[in-house]
């Protein structure tokens, strides 16, 4: 009876060993479609997280008002490290776009990894007779809010850098919002739509398919992932240098441990040498970025589009 006791404790023991060191799993909340940019850098991420530690994690793409209904519900999660959220630029827009949110901007969603930033890419449909970026604004001029453009839908990333691109490039267009920008992408390789500006792994696949073309580039520099299409700087429209960016955050409260395990898990994750060269391939740059340079980033980030889009006048209803 003895043995069949330590025999039964010590299964016990192991079960209990087992289940303290297996890896949590881990909910990713992504506020835009699958396909676009937020769920391909979330998928690449996490993908390479489970390869190589064995971490279950879910990408649930959970869409609608502009990335709103994922990250209020992820603000509202149980701070115990099971539920995180994808963010991007748009998240820190929200400030300039809304007077008031149903959880705090600031504080209920605490940066944890950084995955890579990327450009935004101004796009046509390949059969549209504009053939360069003057091609367009000199379209757009001639016949004001006659030219459309799609987005993720209002209050979202590619909504805000469009309404900036107009603003700086002094035209007017009409404004198509959809529920993704992978269905924004399809519209416009369908001829729905005139123009999309979005991040180049949504562009990436209809430009070298010959289903889009490439007008311009955001960045400052030309993009690896197009280098043969131009700045919107050199194209004409100097003051239009703007960014993307990507990266997982936890609700407010979440134990510091499991906020720098993630950070671990993606650092390692990018350092892998096919998820760099699938990044590079789409323009991406890797971040290395500390949960606290994340965090001090994200508030930067956040000033300069709040001061952005009241200069430009953007306005969102709720």
């Amino acid at each position: 009876m003895l043995r069949s006791f330590i025999a039964v404790t010590l299964v016990l023991f192991c079960a209990a060993s087992v289940a303290q060191t297996a890896p949590r799993p881990l909910r990713i909340l992504v506020p835009f479609s699958a396909g676009g940019a937020s769920d391909t850098y979330s998928r690449i991420a996490a993908l390479k997280i489970t390869e190589q530690t064995g971490r279950p994690i879910v990408v649930e793409n959970r869409t609608g008002a502009g990335g709103r209904i994922a990250w209020e519900a992820a603000a509202k999660s149980a701070p115990d490290g099971a539920t995180a959220a994808l963010i991007d630029a748009t998240y820190a827009m929200l400030p300039g776009l809304f007077e008031k949110l149903p959880w705090d901007v600031a504080g209920d969603l605490v940066p944890a990894a950084m995955v890579c930033q990327t450009p935004f890419v101004i796009t046509v449909n390949a059969g549209s007779n504009l053939k360069t970026l003057a091609d367009l604004i000199a379209e757009a001029r001639a016949r004001p809010g006659k030219l459309n453009f799609g987005s993720s839908g209002v209050g979202g990333v590619n909504h805000v850098v469009s309404e900036l691109f107009l603003h700086d490039a002094h035209v007017s267009l009409t404004h198509i919002p959809y529920k993704g920008m992978s269905d924004a992408s399809v519209a416009l390789q369908a001829g729905q739509i005139d123009l999309i500006i979005t991040a180049s792994p949504t562009a990436l696949g209809p430009v070298r398919g010959g289903k889009a073309r490439a007008l311009a580039v955001s960045t400052a520099q030309r993009s690896s992932a197009f280098p043969g299409v131009p700045t919107a700087a050199e194209s004409g429209v100097p003051d239009y240098v703007v960014t993307n960016w990507f990266g997982f955050a936890f609700p407010k409260g979440t134990p510091k441990e499991a906020i720098n395990a993630l950070h671990d898990d993606v650092v390692r994750a990018l350092a892998a040498p096919d998820v760099r060269e699938k990044l590079a391939a789409q323009g991406a740059e890797p971040s290395n970025f500390t949960p606290e340079e994340f965090a001090r980033f994200l508030k930067e980030d956040t000033g300069r589009w709040t001061g952005l889009i009241r200069a430009s006048g953007i306005r969102v209803e709720q």
